[in-house]
């Protein structure tokens, strides 16, 4: 791919798209799949960068993954195990990462485990925390508090772990995923407000479908029972929310009609509330169970608190650059250890395309305006930032996004398919 895609002005004002593969669930089942006992199918995953490095890691713990015209085959090894190398490359997965050091703690060696260097510089104190209290033996191989860390493996003994779930509920969904191979029940609390918590409601419902059945007591106490063990499955992943959002901004901010396939309106992705945000700024919505459908209107400012739903601001903020008066959104803070920057390359690129914009410790405020331009975008390697500005360029025209394979991340073929708005 070349080192910039320019984006022109909006030409199909009524398309149709088919939503991809869920991010969450295809790393969700393919970590708890090498957890089973046999080999699980997993139909349609998604498998953009973050995925490919997670199967590349699990191959290195020993575990046998093989690519079927579109499926994947996992041969599970019963909750244990026996590393082929020492050293776990997770890429840019902050996911990838949190999930495989509590994974990488029942392997039978010790193995390293880290990643790129915007990767290592993410915070991961607390999983290691939690997992330190559970028994395991980890340590900093770099600055404390961030990968990379050799983890000694010898398998998860069990107990209590608390930890804090104000960043991320990463941290415990990598835990009880890998708690359900410990050799005594584990009980992880959360000691303050858990964000983003539809994602741990993604790992338990995930859990579920491999036959372990984890007990959720509001956010602040998960229960694991010892030996229940992973059940290999077969499944099919379902379509991606947060995906979808940026082709439903295009039409949100187009004034156009999109309609997407694809996607579950009872699913536990809370991306799925982008419709609502969407409708609260003026754009009529339908979600039914063979389509949903986005049609763009004269957008009005909104004010959001975002701590469920962090993958949905830079969409967000890109609607509100072109809607009538001032938004703001809050509880952002985590924004700012993401792929990048998220609020500094947000105003960054709002800022060069006219509109104003501003953040603070953990807030975002976006005042709209008819008069925004084309601009070169300098993404930051974030795959949101990149795909959210694309969809802007629909309306300013002249729009140029620079490094636009950092999308493999999370979306490999989003330029091709992106191209229905403009072909």
């Amino acid at each position: 791919m070349s080192d910039e895609v320019r984006v022109g002005r909006l030409r199909n004002r009524d398309v149709r798209f088919a939503a991809p593969p869920a991010k969450a669930h295809s790393l969700r089942a393919l970590v708890i799949a090498s957890l089973a006992e046999g080999t699980s199918v997993i139909r349609r995953p998604l498998l953009a960068q973050d995925q490919l490095n997670v199967i590349e890691c699990l191959r290195r713990l020993g575990i046998e993954v093989e690519r079927d015209r579109g499926d994947i085959r996992v041969l599970g090894r019963g909750g244990s195990y026996a590393p082929t190398g020492e050293a776990l490359d997770v890429g840019d997965s902050g996911v990838g990462m949190n999930f495989l050091c509590a994974a990488a703690c029942l392997a039978d060696i010790p193995v390293t485990v880290g990643g790129s260097a915007r990767l290592n510089q993410r915070p991961i104190g607390e999983i290691v925390s939690g997992l330190r209290q559970l028994g395991c033996r980890i340590d900093w191989l770099g600055r404390e508090g961030c990968p990379p860390v050799r983890v000694h493996g010898g398998g998860i003994p069990g107990g209590l772990a608390e930890m804090h779930g104000a960043v991320t509920s990463q941290y415990f969904s990598s835990l009880v995923i890998s708690a359900a191979s410990a050799r005594s029940p584990v009980t992880v609390r959360c000691l303050d407000e858990m964000s983003e918590r539809p994602y741990l409601d993604i790992t338990l419902g995930m859990m579920a479908e491999f036959g372990v059945e984890a007990v959720n007591d509001g956010y602040r106490e998960m229960r694991v029972p010892a030996g229940a063990g992973y059940r290999p499955r077969r499944l099919t992943i379902e379509g991606d929310w947060s995906s979808a959002s940026f082709f439903f901004l295009a039409a949100a901010v187009c004034g156009s009609r999109i309609a997407v396939t694809g996607l579950d309106p009872g699913s536990r992705q809370g991306d799925r509330r982008f419709l609502e945000l969407l409708s609260r700024m003026g754009c009529r919505v339908a979600a039914g169970p063979e389509e949903v459908v986005v049609e763009g209107g004269e957008l009005r400012a909104i004010e959001a608190g975002m701590g469920d739903l962090p993958d949905l601001v830079p969409p967000l903020a890109v609607a509100a650059a072109f809607a009538a008066g001032t938004s703001r959104f809050t509880d952002l803070a985590r924004l700012r250890v993401k792929e990048s920057d998220r609020l500094e390359a947000l105003v960054a690129g709002l800022t060069a395309i006219g509109v104003e914009a501003s953040a603070g410790a953990d807030a975002l405020t976006v005042t709209g305006t008819r008069r925004a331009h084309g601009a070169r975008i300098d993404p930051h390697n974030d795959h949101r930032i990149a795909m959210s500005f694309a969809a802007a360029g629909l309306v300013t025209g002249d729009q140029t996004v620079r490094n636009p394979g950092c999308v493999a991340k999370s979306f490999p073929d989003f330029w091709e398919r992106f191209r229905i708005f403009t072909d």
